[in-house]
């Protein structure tokens, strides 16, 4: 891809990708013992799912031996619920809690939120080494250009 603005705009698409996925992971923690009583629905976690229109584009192409051109990033990001039911906790001192005691908490489990927090900040990282990389080609052929009598 020789166009340097290409490689950026899919970087910062993956970037902001990347950031709402942090950011979903995050109010997720924040709701891991949030509690609801029984007429209440309680906190259902989310997901962040990115979609790209050239899927599988990159791995065809290389395949192939043929250039990455026309290649893009991040289209958009749907936030979806997850599936899982709410769990039942024996809270009795609770004042959400029914006749029997219960309270209803969601489904998340925080190590895997922990691990989607980890894995989008490397994901970002990445694509600011990658912006980064592609600036500095860009300047460093400028400079090349400029030198030359």
């Amino acid at each position: 891809m020789s166009d340097y603005s290409g490689v950026m705009a899919i970087s910062a698409s993956g970037m902001q990708a990347e950031r709402l996925r942090l950011e979903v992971a995050a109010q997720n923690l924040a709701n891991a013992h949030s509690v609801s009583g029984a007429q209440s629905e309680p906190y259902r976690a989310l997901r962040a799912v990115p979609y790209s229109s050239g899927a599988g584009l990159f791995e065809e192409r290389l395949a192939a031996g043929q250039a990455a051109s026309g290649l893009r990033g991040v289209d958009h990001v749907d936030i979806v619920p997850t599936g899982g039911e709410p769990r039942l906790d024996h809270d009795p001192g609770n004042p959400l809690a029914d006749a029997q005691g219960m309270v209803r908490m969601p489904q998340i489990n925080v190590a895997d939120e922990m691990l989607t927090v980890m894995t989008s900040v490397r994901a970002y990282e990445a694509d600011v080494r990658a912006m980064s990389a592609a600036k500095s080609i860009a300047l460093k052929a400028l400079d090349i250009g400029s030198n030359r009598s």
